[in-house]
């Protein structure tokens, strides 16, 4: 599991990019709002960690990806069912799910990849 300094470096990184995203509010693409979204959230994620045990994180973990499997499986009945409209709103359920995912992966070291 990351440090609680690790993570602190991680979480200001985020919050530098937060905040010249939200100096330029007015002028951002949806692509940038994109990642403005994101950012706070893996922000509020890795804050959450900061007070969590290993087997808290552990837990979370596991809820989502349990999540990840029932949104999947409900993005699967919209697209059965032709609902272009309840398939958008999974998509975004999914991505959001994905980043949390993502984030407490990082956390526990079980990725790699870079948040």
């Amino acid at each position: 599991m990351k440090t609680k300094e690790e993570i602190g470096e991680k979480i200001e990184v985020l919050n530098d990019k937060i905040a010249g995203l939200r100096a330029e509010e007015d002028n951002l693409t949806n692509e940038l709002k994109v990642i403005l979204a994101g950012s706070e959230l893996q922000s509020i994620m890795l804050t959450s960690t900061l007070v969590s045990s290993e087997s808290q994180v552990r837990d979370l973990l596991e809820k989502f990806e349990q999540r990840a499997e029932e949104l999947n499986e409900k993005y699967e009945e919209a697209s059965i069912a032709g609902n272009a409209e309840m398939k958008n709103q999974i998509h975004a359920m999914i991505w959001t799910n994905d980043i949390r995912l993502d984030t407490i992966k990082w956390v526990l070291e079980e990725d790699e990849e870079e948040i």
